[in-house]
């Protein structure tokens, strides 16, 4: 249960930390990527939350069937996804790596990486979306989260609507 707790609470902070960039290019109202490797090919919400799927499962990650932090409303603009127990991938911080290195395989591009508070983040890019993965960075990996967003001026606005909600 302490797993599933602090697994939870840092899909939230890598959500928040995520959030919808607005970078998207000047066709960033369409869901279209646009990105290089893509080719032109649609990237929806349920594309992006494959392609991390297909790349961690072969790194040798599961997904943790019980943790999803992303709000219905929200499911079109946003992807989580949590390894559940990474301790159980025989090294997960070679895991993580060759996680990462799928996804750049895949067309994504990896930006800076970023140490922030507890966790190690690093951004990849791929058209309008935006993936953060972070780990923590205690004694052997304890989570990795990877969190997804579309960076289109209605999925900003849906965020900041979700986020002035739970305030509230």
């Amino acid at each position: 249960m302490r797993r599933g707790k602090w697994a939870a609470a840092a899909a939230g902070v890598v959500l928040l930390v995520a959030g919808c960039g607005g970078e998207g290019g000047a066709d960033s109202g369409s869901a279209s990527s646009g990105g290089s490797g893509s080719k032109g090919v649609k990237l929806d919400a349920a594309t992006v939350s494959k392609e991390i799927d297909t790349a961690a499962t072969a790194a040798g990650f599961t997904k943790d069937p019980e943790i999803d932090t992303v709000a219905p409303e929200l499911k079109e603009c946003m992807v989580n996804w949590a390894v559940d127990d990474p301790g159980k991938a025989a090294d997960p911080e070679k895991a993580l790596a060759d996680t990462i290195a799928g996804l750049v395989e895949a067309g994504w591009t990896e930006g800076k990486g970023a140490r922030q508070g507890y966790a190690d983040v690093k951004t990849l890019t791929k058209g309008e979306w935006t993936i953060k993965s972070a780990s923590d960075l205690g004694k052997g990996i304890k989570a990795v989260v990877f969190a997804g967003t579309h960076g289109t001026p209605e999925c900003a606005a849906l965020v900041i609507a979700d986020m002035e909600k739970k305030k509230s």
